[in-house]
């Protein structure tokens, strides 16, 4: 797969109740969790989008959901439609320490007989990390239009390739990967974790 039909996408979305600040700007070394991730993005991507209703300072396109109150779903939409390419990428602003080596194994599975692979790490499915097809486009209009907000009900709708396996990738940048910060205790948590990641 070649690097222009890549797009990745961060959601940085959500009201970050649990935190009381956005975690998109909290600082980890030198750099903001929003800075991490599309330094990490970059890495598999040449095109980054930022999700969320704000311009940013940064200097990557911001698109906003046109579903409110709509979730991950929303971000997604309104990506595909704006700006569409041929696979989505996709990470939350609550995980910093997303990892290339995961991201390129997803896409290494993504072919044209699925629409979405789909990452499941300890038991649980990880759909704000996947990689999605513009294909489902339109199926995915259709479940937000009639008020479907949850990721499992348009996986009723759509074909997924649910990923368990990382071979070759070390237990550590697994768990750092999938590791994501919503309160102070787990951000006071990722700064320690900072201290030791090896990118």
């Amino acid at each position: 797969m070649q690097q222009k039909d890549l797009c990745g996408v961060i959601l940085n979305g959500g009201g970050s109740t649990r935190m009381g600040t956005a975690k998109s700007s909290l600082a980890l070394g030198s750099m903001t969790s929003l800075e991490l991730i599309t330094s990490t993005l970059s890495m598999v991507t040449d095109t980054i989008i930022v999700n969320q209703d704000e311009p940013l300072k940064e200097p990557y396109p911001v698109v906003a959901d046109i579903y409110e109150d709509a979730g991950p779903l929303a971000g997604l939409h309104a990506v595909m439609k704006q700006r569409p390419a041929t696979w989505v990428v996709m990470a939350a602003c609550d995980t910093p320490f997303v990892s290339n080596e995961v991201y390129r194994h997803l896409i290494q599975e993504a072919d044209d007989s699925v629409d979405a692979v789909i990452p499941v790490y300890e038991g649980r499915f990880h759909p704000t990390s996947g990689v999605y097809h513009i294909r489902i486009l339109d199926k995915l209009e259709s479940y937000l239009s009639q008020g479907g907000r949850k990721v499992r009900g348009l996986f009723d709708h759509i074909q997924i390739k649910e990923l368990s396996t990382f071979p070759g990738i070390e237990q550590e940048n697994l768990s750092m990967h999938f590791f994501n910060m919503n309160t102070p205790e787990e951000y006071a948590l990722a700064r320690d974790l900072f201290k030791n990641w090896k990118r």
